[in-house]
């Protein structure tokens, strides 16, 4: 089966300076659900960064979908949600707008409209983009990544300032993205009792990669990397650790 992404040896510094990266080697399969846990300051969103071809790596290599990066012109077949993007204060596009500048598939697993539901944009399609709160801002961009059906889809820390309830159904479409559309989800969170609930595979990163396995081995791993310093637990509604 073709790998999704193989990282290897990479090495990445900003203008010389401590390294953010050191030595990674990971490989992602097509179908995987990885979950990337980290502290702040680990490197994960420059590995996501360097992985989709914004940032090079001053050493190493990556593939993407079987062909070297640098030269990966199949930019259509990843779907990514930045953690942070700058946003143009005069930006004039309504939410409708901005989700048809995206193309759909001639034959789409999914359509916008089941997207739009699915995220509950129905009452926000007449809304400016820029006057939404920063909750409602991530699930349009989410919405957005999604709508042209990807291959593999990157999320950083994808449900910051959504509810409890929203996270949840989100959650449960990633589940099924995977399972019934067998799209390659790579999920970069802090929450762990989510990442322990939805994903498969995990990775524990801080500028190297510390362990990675199955995802219900997650407590052990933990401990192994961290020093017992993390604990996972699950309570009614929501997640913590």
């Amino acid at each position: 089966m073709q790998k999704a992404i193989r990282a290897s040896s990479l090495s990445f510094s900003y203008q010389k300076g401590r390294p953010v990266l050191e030595d990674i080697d990971f490989e992602v399969e097509s179908g995987d659900f990885l979950g990337i846990v980290g502290p702040n300051g680990s490197g994960k969103t420059t590995l996501m960064r360097i992985i989709l071809g914004l940032e090079k790596p001053d050493e190493g290599d990556v593939e993407v979908l079987g062909k070297g990066v640098s030269t990966f012109d199949a930019w259509d077949r990843i779907g990514y949600v930045p953690q942070k993007y700058e946003r143009e204060q005069h930006f004039p596009a309504t939410v409708e707008e901005v989700l048809e500048l995206e193309k759909i598939p001639e034959e789409p697993d999914f359509g916008r409209e089941d997207i739009i539901d699915m995220l509950d944009l129905e009452s926000l399609l007449g809304d400016k983009f820029i006057e939404l709160s920063g909750g409602q801002q991530q699930r349009v961009m989410v919405a957005l990544a999604l709508i042209k059906n990807p291959e593999i889809l990157i999320l950083d820390e994808p449900s910051v300032g959504v509810d409890i309830q929203a996270q949840e159904e989100f959650y449960e479409f990633l589940d099924r993205l995977n399972r019934e559309h067998g799209v390659t989800v790579i999920l970069i969170s802090h929450d762990v009792g989510m990442i322990s609930e939805h994903t498969d595979k995990v990775m524990l990163l801080n500028r190297s990669v510390c362990c990675q396995g199955e995802t219900e081995e997650l407590p052990e791993l933990m401990e192994m990397a961290y020093d017992d310093e993390f604990k996972v637990f699950h309570h009614m509604g929501g997640h913590s650790h």
